[in-house]
């Protein structure tokens, strides 16, 4: 963790990419990186929180979380007022904070792959979110407003097939075939939304898309 405790001298950083390399946890210093843009933490399969002080990265625009061990949204990052694109798919995620609406910038709301039961209404309040992917059987309530919101929002919903498990004693290969998953899966997406966004026949009203993946 020592170089990654070193970005915090580097005022001038803005884009920090981190993914899939063992991090177990956040030094507080990065939040002295104050002309941050871009955060990608993603892929390092233990962080379970963010320190306090990365509130202070109000330029970030971009930050990925996915494949870690997440069970909330950290506050700092409801604190990042310039956010317009967030991933926090693959943690253990069992709700979302009622005041998720403060990121008023937020664009791009990724949550497929965790364990939510249900979404707040507060999704209908934010202006500018334009896509919202969730997924999993866990989801047992999902508010009118936001299938049938006339803001512009698509509201992507991936129901996972069944995965096949892989058994096998050797525990690195066992971590290494996760990572590959997630990565597939992360490639997916990316390639989904670019579709999407790119689509000129694409509606300007609510689109409800329902489809199985399975890796």
């Amino acid at each position: 963790l020592n170089y990654l405790t070193l970005t915090g001298c580097l005022k001038n950083l803005k884009v920090l990419n981190v993914s899939f390399n063992n991090l177990k946890s956040v030094p507080p210093e990065l939040g002295d990186c104050e002309n941050l843009e871009k955060l990608d933490l993603s892929g390092n399969m233990e962080i379970t929180e963010l320190p306090f002080e990365l509130s202070h990265l109000k330029q970030l625009t971009f930050v990925d979380l996915s494949a870690n061990k997440f069970h909330s949204i950290p506050i700092c990052v409801l604190r990042m007022s310039n956010l317009q694109w967030l991933d926090i798919s693959s943690n253990s995620l069992k709700d979302l904070p009622e005041d998720i609406d403060r990121l008023d910038e937020l664009q791009t709301l990724l949550l497929q792959k965790n364990k939510l039961t249900y979404l707040p209404r507060a999704l209908v309040n934010m202006p500018k979110l334009s896509l919202l992917v969730v997924s999993g059987d866990d989801l047992v309530e999902i508010p009118t407003a936001v299938c049938e919101s006339t803001t512009g929002l698509k509201f992507v919903s991936l129901k996972d097939g069944p995965v096949e498990t892989i058994v096998c004693e050797d525990t690195e290969e066992i971590i290494e075939n996760e990572r590959e998953r997630e990565q597939v899966e992360k490639e997916f997406m990316k390639a989904y939304i670019e579709d999407l966004r790119e689509r000129e026949s694409t509606p300007s009203y609510t689109t409800k898309v329902m489809l199985s993946l399975q890796l």
